[in-house]
C-alpha cells in the first residue's frame, strides 16, 4: 500500500500531494476502524489475540472473577519464561483482563494445588520428612495456562492472518494438560 501510494504522488504539485496524503490517510484510517488493516503491530497482536480468546471460548467478560484474588507473579519456577524476547504492546484493558480472566478460570485449581504443593514442600525442607511427590508437582504445573503462552498464540495468529497463512486448528482441550 506504502508502494501504491507513493506513487500515486508522482508528478503532482506539492499542495495535490497535501490534499491526497490526506485522503489516503482517511482511507488507512477507514480500513483499520473496520479492522481491515492490520498495519500496526498492536493492532495485528490484538485482532490475533481476540480470535485465540474466542477459540477458547474466552470471548467474554467474567463477572464472578475476583480480581485481588488472581496471583501476579507467583507462578512455579517452571514457568519462568523460557523466552529471552519480550514485546511491549498497547492492547486494550478489557482485552488483557479477558486474557487475566481466561487463565485463571482455567487454571485455578491447579495454581491453588500449586499453592498448597509449595506450602507443603516448605514445610517438608524444614522439617526432616520425605516432601510431597515431584510427580504430583508436574501434574499441577500441567494444569496452568500462563498469559504469555495465550499472547504467543494470539501474536501467531496475528502474524498468520497478515501473511493470509491457514489459521492453526482450533484450541479444544482446555483442561490440564
Amino acid at each position: 500500500m506504502k508502494a501504491h501510494h507513493r506513487a500515486q504522488l508522482k508528478g503532482l504539485t506539492p499542495p495535490q500531494k497535501d490534499i491526497l496524503r490526506g485522503k489516503q490517510r482517511q482511507a488507512l484510517d477507514d480500513l483499520r476502524s473496520r479492522g481491515s488493516l492490520l498495519g500496526k503491530r498492536d493492532l495485528l497482536i490484538a485482532f490475533g489475540l481476540r480470535q485465540e480468546l474466542q477459540t477458547r471460548g474466552w470471548d467474554r467478560s467474567r463477572p464472578g472473577v475476583e480480581w485481588e484474588e488472581i496471583p501476579v507473579g507467583l507462578l512455579p519456577a517452571a514457568f519462568v519464561s523460557s523466552h529471552p524476547e519480550s514485546l511491549s504492546l498497547s492492547l486494550p484493558a478489557t482485552l488483557v483482563e479477558q486474557v487475566r480472566a481466561g487463565c485463571w478460570s482455567s487454571s485455578m485449581q491447579s495454581i491453588r494445588g500449586l499453592q498448597k504443593w509449595r506450602a507443603d514442600a516448605s514445610t517438608a525442607v524444614l522439617q526432616p520428612r520425605e516432601g510431597p511427590p515431584e510427580a504430583e508437582y508436574e501434574r499441577l504445573a500441567a494444569g496452568v495456562t500462563t498469559t504469555g503462552e495465550v499472547y504467543r498464540a494470539g501474536i501467531r495468529r496475528g502474524l498468520q492472518a497478515a501473511l493470509h497463512t491457514p489459521t492453526p486448528p482450533s484450541h479444544t482441550d482446555l483442561g490440564p494438560r
